[in-house]
């Protein structure tokens, strides 16, 4: 049973769940590879994946829509 949190501890924010959209749902299911996901799973769990050096550029980029 979990303990509720003292007055000192701050209380974790939890957003409202948002229901997908049909059309979205229907792409994602079309576009997901169960298979691929575990294989890369796997290859993160067995070799450590990429260090955020290696790909936090391309991250920020997308973020900022360049």
């Amino acid at each position: 049973m979990p303990q509720e949190p003292t007055p000192q501890e701050p209380v974790p924010f939890v957003p409202a769940p948002v229901p997908v959209p049909p059309d979205l749902l229907a792409w994602a299911r079309q576009t997901f590879d169960a298979r691929e996901y575990l294989e890369g799973v796997r290859d993160i769990e067995e070799n450590g994946g990429e260090p955020l050096e290696s790909f936090i550029a391309a991250v920020e980029a997308a973020a900022r829509g360049s």
